[in-house]
């Protein structure tokens, strides 16, 4: 999930990630993680990183775009580095080589498939 700022109402965390902010820690379903004291303010902020780095949940951040990615839980494992795309230049319909570098800064949808 991408986010412009790291503390986030209580709300707007179980929104995004579906993780609820209780007095027993963060909760999903039936499973709750305590969380450290500096997690949640007595405003109702959460400070995300915090709270990521207890769920495992890992946090890129793009300084260009003053962006932070929040991956999900990851049971231990790193599953994202950073946020950016790598350089990827594709044939496009006609065989032409068509490079994503040109569509930087821009919301891009990319659709693979496969027959197997």
């Amino acid at each position: 999930m991408p986010i412009d700022h790291l503390d986030l109402t209580i709300d707007e965390f179980r929104d995004l990630t579906g993780w609820e902010i209780k007095p027993e820690g963060a909760c999903r379903d039936e499973r709750c993680v305590p969380l450290p004291a500096t997690a949640a303010t007595s405003d109702g902020r959460v400070d995300v990183t915090a709270v990521a780095e207890r769920l495992g949940m890992p946090i890129a951040h793009d300084e260009q775009h003053g962006l932070w990615a929040v991956g999900p839980e990851s049971g231990g494992r790193r599953v994202l580095d950073d946020v950016d795309m790598p350089d990827l230049v594709l044939p496009d319909f006609d065989g032409n080589t068509f490079d994503f570098a040109t569509l930087r800064g821009r919301k891009v949808a990319l659709i693979a498939w496969a027959s197997w």
